[in-house]
């Protein structure tokens, strides 16, 4: 590709990047504040943590799995998401140790 060739696919990239995200700003701004649709949308931000959270997770084995579970728990017994986060690791790398 000649340098011209790039420089376009970028600034195109980049203006159409700009007006999907303006348009979202627009019509999310359109949205009536107790609809269904915008209900939902005040979910997503969880939603996707948890969608990009479960691939890693899985992908750790039972070691990753099992930190996972006692994060949650440690998460859901004191509420402090630093203990939550230290019990986990301190879980994974443990169950790791061990062969898991």
């Amino acid at each position: 590709m000649h340098d011209l060739e790039v420089l376009a696919a970028i600034l195109i990239l980049g203006v159409t990047c700009y007006a999907m995200r303006a348009g979202g700003y627009v019509l999310a701004g359109s949205l009536r504040d107790d609809g269904v649709v915008a209900r939902f949308l005040r979910l997503a931000p969880g939603n996707l943590f948890v969608a990009f959270i479960v691939g890693g997770c899985l992908s750790g084995g039972l070691a990753g799995l099992v930190g996972t579970l006692v994060a949650i728990a440690a998460m859901a017994i004191n509420n402090r998401e630093w203990a939550a986060l230290g019990a986990g690791f301190g879980a994974a790398l443990m169950a790791s140790a061990l062969g898991m």
